[in-house]
């Protein structure tokens, strides 16, 4: 068997559909072979998240092989007959996936970024701070929000930092949660979501790499995708943004134009909000935060330490320290008086880790944000 998309998309695809129609027996088989086939390619994958992302669907696909056969065994097709069962088991593994947490983190926690934080504020916050003020002059309470930019930006914590600041119950979900639970049943995963968050007086989704759940239709085949983008769309636009409940939907992403256009319209994502690389006030506040508590010699100076990494994530900033602390660290096991990290030691892995954003990828951000 070649283990290429195409070979791994049909079987995947008979796979679910016997899975769909609960042929359990006939399913297994499939989803074996496909998952084995996901495996081949991860193998040959060179780019490591992708790799640990097709490995993570692989052991999805063997979790529902090993599915059918414990459902085979309590009697073949049975899914028709056993429907109303089924749905009490699937709404309590509903819990297992829909993960509730109330963050601690707050704005004055995020380095830098303060006409993002002003932004967040305006369009997102005081709606929800002052829901008079908003009821008298029309603004709509809650909706949908795009935060996009490079990777390592700390999207995620500014998610994170709106539920604090709301004292809101954050939903976090991947696409993966959404597809690969209960196949076929992924238009009423995403109801069994909002049902859920809409239950909290006030409660955030947030979903990191939402382009991957909301793609756009026209470049794919899958027909679950056909059918789950517009029930996603549909939960969006029927927020009521006038009620006590009214909740945010936050996608995050590194890759906007991969979104489906639909999704992006008035009334769904109405806010876009760019998060970009930090400027140098962050990048200070950022190795302040990952050398703060680390051992620092005399001549570390962050100023120039923040000149140095223009260009750089909050994610490579976090690896640069990591990185230079660890050069003091090994060689005191190996057998040297414990010593601090110094200037020399953050300067030398500057040159060893160069930024993981190039400018070619900036400019294609800003230049999707002057065209939305």
């Amino acid at each position: 068997m070649a283990a290429t998309f195409a070979t791994f998309k049909r079987l995947k695809d008979k796979g679910l559909a016997a899975l769909q129609q609960g042929d359990y027996v006939g399913a297994r088989p499939y989803l074996i072979q496909a998952a084995e086939c996901m495996i081949e390619i991860a193998e040959e994958n060179k780019d490591a998240k992708q790799r640990e992302e097709q490995g993570a669907y692989a052991r999805e696909l063997m979790d529902l092989a090993k599915d059918c056969d414990r459902r085979a065994a309590r009697g073949g097709g049975g899914a028709r007959r056993d429907r109303a069962r089924e749905d009490d088991e699937n709404q309590s593994k509903a819990e297992d996936w829909i993960v509730r947490e109330k963050p601690t983190i707050h704005f004055d926690d995020i380095a830098g970024l303060d006409e993002v934080k002003d932004e967040i504020r305006l369009k997102m916050l005081y709606p929800f701070q002052h829901p008079e003020l908003a009821q008298r002059y029309g603004i709509s309470v809650g909706g949908g929000v795009l935060l996009y930019g490079p990777p390592g930006t700390g999207k995620t914590m500014f998610a994170k930092a709106i539920a604090c600041e709301l004292d809101a119950t954050m939903f976090v979900i991947s696409p993966a949660q959404i597809m690969s639970k209960w196949v076929g049943e992924a238009e009423q995963n995403v109801r069994k979501l909002f049902d859920a968050a809409k239950a909290e007086s006030k409660s955030v989704i947030f979903m990191d790499e939402v382009e991957a759940l909301v793609p756009r239709r026209r470049d794919q085949q899958s027909t679950v995708m056909q059918r789950v983008v517009p029930q996603i769309l549909q939960e969006i636009e029927g927020f009521d943004r006038q009620a006590d409940r009214a909740l945010l939907f936050l996608g995050a992403t590194n890759e906007p134009w991969g979104l489906d256009p639909a999704m992006l319209r008035p009334g769904r994502l109405d806010a876009k909000i760019y998060v970009p690389l930090p400027d140098a006030t962050a990048r200070f506040k950022l190795f302040e935060l990952y050398l703060g508590k680390r051992p620092l010699a005399d001549d570390v100076n962050l100023a120039q330490l923040a000149e140095k990494t223009a260009g750089y994530s909050g994610a490579d900033i976090k690896a640069l320290a990591e990185r230079a602390a660890s050069r003091p660290f090994l060689e005191s096991v190996a057998g040297s008086e414990p010593r601090s990290i110094s200037m020399a030691d953050l300067t030398a892995v500057i040159a060893e880790l160069p930024p993981s954003v190039s400018s070619k990828d900036v400019e294609k951000f800003e230049r999707w944000a002057g065209e939305t």
